[in-house]
């Protein structure tokens, strides 16, 4: 087995995430694996309860057992599965109270994107936005909640390369891995024309700042469509 082949499923880490601390080998094998068991557990490919076979993942990613299990530890720390003895690594329940609290601190960071030295909004920025609302676009047609889990996913990635703070930028991307998937859970349940509609008149406005530049208006934005997406979804799971 190679201890440098990552899998296609993987997909290569996004430029916004790197830092001059992740030049190493060991150091992107671990992100890019730890950026896809994050993608599968929000689309719920792997699904609350599912057990993690450290084995059958390194073998899968073509890496030693180690890098899995650092993987799979940083994913403990932040609660996208747990470890129990006797059974192994699974993938974490779905936590209605963890996730509100986790919302609430997205809800409050989400403005500072555009304040705490923000990376200036390029047209690859903007391009990158705009791909994301495309894919929305096709929601309707797409009636899969992973597809509307991979939108959302390419419009988190997009609205990141805006943050210029490392650390809201690391605590930004894991807040958002730690509550997006409670809300595709519940997705079909929901009415999808409804909301597919209030959707896409949100990301609309995030659209408009981003083409305007405005980073502080796509903060304030983002902020709206955060608190509006899962207003929505407690009061249907309260009800």
């Amino acid at each position: 087995m190679g201890t440098d082949t990552i899998s296609d499923d993987a997909g290569s880490l996004p430029d916004i995430f790197l830092t001059s601390d992740d030049n190493s080998p060991w150091r992107k094998r671990f992100d890019q694996i730890h950026m896809a068991l994050r993608q599968r557990i929000t689309t719920l490919q792997y699904e609350p309860g599912t057990r993690l076979d450290v084995d059958r993942l390194s073998e899968e990613f073509g890496v030693s057992r180690t890098p899995v299990r650092n993987v799979l530890q940083r994913m403990d720390q932040e609660g996208l599965v747990v470890t129990r003895h006797g059974v192994g690594t699974i993938v974490a329940p779905l936590d209605l109270e963890q996730a509100r609290q986790a919302v609430q601190m997205r809800i409050e960071l989400a403005p500072l994107i555009g304040v705490l030295d923000p990376h200036p909004i390029d047209e690859a920025t903007v391009s990158a936005i705009h791909d994301a609302r495309e894919t929305y676009g096709k929601i309707m047609q797409r009636p899969d909640p992973a597809f509307f889990a991979n939108a959302d996913m390419k419009l988190h990635t997009a609205i990141c390369r805006i943050i210029g703070n490392p650390l809201l930028l690391r605590t930004y991307d894991e807040l958002y891995y730690r509550t997006a998937r409670l809300w595709f859970h519940y997705l079909p349940q929901r009415d999808r024309s409804e909301e597919v509609t209030i959707f896409l008149s949100d990301i609309d406005l995030i659209v408009a700042a981003a083409e305007f530049r405005d980073a502080k208006g796509v903060g304030f934005a983002s902020r709206n469509a955060i608190y509006n997406a899962f207003a929505r979804l407690d009061r249907f799971i309260q009800s």
